[in-house]
């Protein structure tokens, strides 16, 4: 239980560090800068499904994440080709803007914040720990 207590500890504070950090610079705030990774990242074929897979939301929440992108004029959602009942979801030029100064933001305060530690260790162990949960959680499926 000290593991887990520590871990999510850890990651609120974190999480509201760096958007703190983020937000000073006047970028969106972290859950919208996740957002426009995730579109960026699946470009040029980002769905709402990327948006609940990789942000581990519920489709409901992924699709109002996007109106709200929408709204805000980060992103634009156009038909799919193929699949009409799916629409494909690309940045705007406001929201690649958004993203480029986030990004960079978040990078210099995890930077300063983690300067010393062996950065790729952790985030392989982390990225271990979650596909293994990931596994666990298909069997009990």
């Amino acid at each position: 239980m000290d593991f887990f207590d520590a871990l999510v500890r850890y990651e609120t504070d974190l999480w509201n560090h760096l958007d703190a950090r983020v937000r000073h610079t006047g970028a969106p705030g972290l859950a919208t800068l996740s957002a426009l990774r995730v579109v960026e990242r699946f470009a040029p074929a980002s769905r709402v499904q990327e948006l609940r897979d990789e942000l581990r939301i519920t489709v409901g929440a992924a699709s109002k994440l996007v109106d709200r992108l929408e709204r805000e004029g980060l992103a634009a959602r156009r038909p799919h080709p193929t699949d009409r009942r799916s629409s494909l979801i690309a940045l705007t030029a406001s929201g690649e803007t958004a993203l480029a100064l986030g990004a960079q933001a978040m990078k210099d305060a995890l930077d300063d914040h983690l300067a010393g530690h062996d950065l790729a260790e952790v985030t392989s162990l982390l990225s271990r720990l979650d596909r293994s949960l990931t596994v666990e959680q298909a069997v009990i499926r």
